[in-house]
C-alpha cells in the first residue's frame, strides 16, 4: 500500500472509531477528539488511550493501560491485527474501554 493510500486508509478507519464511539449514550462521558491522525480518548479519571497511525510501519498504534499495542491492515482477514497478540483492533479497543468504564460497548 502507498503512502498516501495507508494515510487515507488508517484516518478513515480512525473517523469510523470516532463516529462509533461518540453515538454511543453509555460513552458520554468520554472525551474523544481526533486531529492529524492521533485519537486521544481521555476518561473522566484523566486516564487516556491514544490512537495514531504510524506511517512508516503502515500501522495503527495504541497507547493505552495495558501497554503499547501496533496493528497492521491484514488484507487477508480485512481487519487491523495486533502484531504481538493477533487480537483484532477493534475487538481490543472494546475490551479496555469495557474495563475501564465496566459498561458495554461496540465497534
Amino acid at each position: 500500500m502507498s503512502q498516501t493510500s495507508f494515510a487515507v486508509f488508517a484516518e478513515n478507519t480512525l473517523d469510523d472509531i470516532q463516529t462509533r464511539l461518540t453515538e454511543q449514550s453509555a460513552l458520554d462521558d468520554l472525551d474523544i477528539d481526533l486531529i492529524d491522525g492521533v485519537m486521544t480518548i481521555e476518561f473522566d479519571d484523566g486516564a487516556q488511550l491514544i490512537l495514531n497511525r504510524q506511517e512508516a510501519a503502515q500501522q495503527i498504534w495504541l497507547s493505552s493501560p495495558e501497554g503499547p499495542a501496533h496493528f497492521g491492515y491484514s488484507e487477508e482477514e480485512g481487519t487491523w491485527i495486533d502484531d504481538r497478540n493477533g487480537e483484532e483492533l477493534h475487538a481490543t479497543l472494546v475490551r479496555v474501554i469495557e474495563q475501564k468504564l465496566g459498561v458495554p460497548v461496540e465497534l
